[in-house]
């Protein structure tokens, strides 16, 4: 499950693999279990580039002990190395879609639990959100399915399930 960051992605994640049937895991819940801390803290720690060698190398042990899993990845996991090539080889990718107004509403005071948003003042970060996902839409548009994550309610997980289902189905 990929997406920017507070679309949603462990919630409805935790959610939709309930309603499969499947164990669900969060790479950022992994990273915080293995090395300690928070995620502003190992991002402060190793910088972004090593952060996101961190997770990269979470989301392929998560992937390769668990190939029947859902697993929900951080906001920038998609975006980085060839994670989304990865994730598409081993799995179905599902987009958690949603606007930047929508975005910006949830990420409101958040900044102190979103190492990206740190120093971005209230009034920029609409400006800063809708940027920034326009610079990650492209990744995360190589998805195998899209969903509309403002008004995901159970009975759109159920239709989400039917999908993925159907996509894995035909996976070679």
């Amino acid at each position: 499950m990929v997406g920017y960051m507070g679309v949603g992605k462990s919630a409805s994640g935790r959610r939709l693999a309930r309603l499969m049937g499947v164990p669900f895991f969060d790479t950022d819940e992994a990273l915080r279990s293995q090395h300690g801390g928070t995620i502003p803290q190992l991002f402060a720690q190793h910088g972004q580039g090593g952060f996101r060698q961190l997770e990269r190398k979470v989301l392929m042990d998560m992937a390769t002990a668990h190939p029947d899993a859902l697993i929900s990845t951080g906001g920038g996991a998609a975006c980085h190395a060839d994670n989304m090539d990865f994730m598409r080889a081993n799995g179905v990718v599902v987009y958690l879609k949603m606007g930047a107004d929508d975005l910006t509403d949830r990420l409101q005071g958040k900044s102190d639990e979103r190492p990206l948003l740190a120093g971005v003042s209230a009034e920029a970060l609409p400006q800063f959100i809708a940027k920034h996902l326009a610079e990650r839409e492209v990744h995360y548009r190589k998805a195998n399915i899209t969903v509309d994550a403002a008004h995901l309610d159970g009975e759109r997980l159920n239709s989400v399930r039917n999908l993925i289902e159907a996509e894995w189905a035909v996976k070679p």
